[in-house]
């Protein structure tokens, strides 16, 4: 055996994890240890001239040598969170779970991964997609490169009720929310910033129709999580309720929101927010009859009078 093939050997070895003892490299390869401490040296050179992020290190409590990482690393409980996190969303296919989970389980070390593995294993076995089934690592990958470059695309959209439309459109951010991810694209046709759900997205080309907006059309998707919900934008509001719920559960669906006024003989709190009319209706109607819509008035009206329609239908 070359001296060539010894040090990939051992190379793959430390790369895989192992520790790797001189005198046992030794005994394997039938060479001495004064051989295997050149293969470590060319090893430690092979690293620093590839700049690769590892160091060769020697363990001295356990007598051998292992790669550590120069390079800031994910810790396992972030990848176990990350990973729970994703089989929760249930927006990729089957192999697209299988794949990312994968993935990250390989940033980690494969003493970590035996410890995730078994806690994500059931979740993982009895993983159900969304019903659409459509792939989408690659085309919310496009969409980004798209947005990054300010490129106009034409798509093909299936709308709700399966039909299809073409619409010519400028991406400006995607963004996750309730299992789908939607890309927010400005429409010349409609002069505004509509959403469309990337697994309805049947097809995309570039286009090189321009597509011009001014200041005030652009998205700034962080600042605009803060006031939608269930990604339908409808009319900003200035909504004030009282909540006889938990009150952390209002607080956190809608990110503006303070309390401000308590009733502690009726077990209620009065919630101020800025947000969106029509997702914020959604909610509010999820929460029955813990919520009393105060402000605004006609937004309270239209609350009253999506109730009388939910009680017809009983």
């Amino acid at each position: 055996m070359n001296a060539a093939y010894r040090q990939l050997t051992i190379f793959q070895s430390l790369m895989t994890g192992h520790l790797v003892k001189k005198q046992a490299l030794a005994d394997q390869f039938h060479v001495s240890p004064r051989v295997i401490q050149r293969d470590f040296s060319q090893i430690r050179q092979f690293i620093a001239e590839q700049h690769l992020f590892y160091r060769l290190t020697y363990r001295r409590q356990l007598g051998g040598y292992q790669l550590s990482t120069t390079q800031a690393t994910v810790s396992k409980q972030a990848i176990l969170l990350l990973i729970k996190i994703a089989l929760a969303s249930r927006a990729l296919t089957k192999a697209e779970m299988t794949q990312t989970i994968d993935g990250l389980l390989r940033l980690i070390s494969p003493e970590d991964q035996s410890e995730i593995k078994p806690i994500i294993k059931n979740e993982r076995f009895y993983y159900r997609p969304l019903h659409h089934d459509q792939p989408l690592l690659n085309a919310v990958w496009q969409l980004s490169q798209f947005i990054t470059h300010k490129q106009p695309v034409t798509i093909t959209y299936q709308r709700q009720h399966g039909e299809l439309v073409t619409r010519t459109i400028l991406p400006a951010a995607i963004i996750f929310s309730e299992f789908y991810f939607y890309v927010i694209a400005y429409n010349p046709r409609y002069q505004q910033n509509l959403f469309y759900r990337v697994d309805r997205i049947r097809h995309l080309q570039t286009t090189t129709q321009p597509i011009p907006r001014s200041r005030a059309e652009r998205v700034e998707e962080g600042e605009l999580r803060q006031f939608i919900q269930y990604m339908q934008p409808g009319q900003k509001i200035n909504l004030q309720f009282k909540f006889w719920g938990i009150p952390e559960a209002a607080l956190d669906r809608f990110p503006t929101a303070k309390i401000t006024a308590r009733y502690p003989d009726e077990g209620a709190v009065l919630i101020a927010a800025t947000t969106f009319d029509t997702g914020a209706k959604m909610w509010l109607l999820s929460q029955g009859a813990n919520v009393q819509v105060t402000a605004p008035q006609e937004f309270a009206a239209s609350m009253r009078a999506e109730l009388q329609r939910m009680l017809a239908r009983y």
